[in-house]
């Protein structure tokens, strides 16, 4: 199978995207709209819609900023039937709301809780209070659930530019970790390793590895950053962040 170009089969000139294979087991699906959002939408829709269908032998399904990956089992599935049921997911996608929340979280910045706010701050040319309030002030969208573990991928706008990597990424970073790289963000939800930015530290659980919801966070909701302090991070129950939503 080569690239191929699917359309809602209901005439909507706004649904049509192109899906080619990702590997022997899995597609690559990318909305065709004119700008990020509304690629961001429709890649969230499909995946919703897809869910809803429940199709025997699908395995995965992950929106991310602008595109879909669908993972299934081509032994119980052929990946002609799999465009067939992304083409009918078309013809439903623009009935989907995604759910918009708005979701506050503690974040104690700079010394060990935020190691690069220093560096981050230099790179900008402003102080790390301004750092601080920009990052605070931004409502920051949650793109999608990444990796490692459901880590909260988010952007927003909230610096203007780019923030370099690490030349040299960090071996384990700790859960709770929020980093930054200009207008995307992330949070650790366990120790991992990394090269984006450490700016703060979270004393909120990001998944809950031992139930359901294994993440609480979904694509669409707001999250907007609180500042505490050391003293209050310490006395802050570090509690799933589902249990307060």
């Amino acid at each position: 199978m080569k690239e191929i170009v699917l359309s809602d089969p209901s005439g909507s000139a706004a649904r049509t995207v192109h899906v080619r294979p990702f590997g022997d087991s899995a597609l690559l699906v990318h909305p065709s709209d004119d700008d990020k959002e509304s690629r961001w939408r429709m890649a969230h829709a499909l995946a919703a819609s897809l869910r809803k269908a429940n199709l025997v032998g699908v395995e995965g399904i992950t929106p991310t900023f602008e595109s879909l990956t669908i993972e299934y089992d081509p032994l119980r599935l052929d990946v002609f039937s799999l465009c067939e049921s992304l083409t009918e997911a078309l013809s439903t996608a623009g009935n989907i709301a995604i759910e918009e929340r708005l979701v506050e979280i503690p974040l104690v910045y700079g010394g060990d809780f935020g190691p690069d706010l220093t560096s981050v701050a230099g790179h900008l040319g402003i102080s790390e209070n301004d750092v601080i309030e920009k990052h605070c002030a931004t409502m920051w969208r949650l793109a999608f659930n990444g990796a490692p573990a459901g880590a909260p991928m988010h952007e927003g706008d909230a610096f203007g530019t780019p923030i370099p990597r690490m030349s040299h990424p960090r071996v384990k970073i700790p859960a709770g970790s929020v980093a930054v790289s200009g207008h995307q963000g992330t949070i650790y939800t366990i120790p991992a390793p990394g090269g984006w930015r450490l700016i703060g530290t979270t004393p909120l659980r990001m998944n809950n590895p031992s139930g359901q919801p294994f993440v609480a966070l979904t694509p669409g909701d707001t999250l907007r950053f609180v500042p505490i302090s050391v003293d209050e991070f310490h006395r802050t129950e570090p509690v799933f962040i589902g249990e307060l939503l």
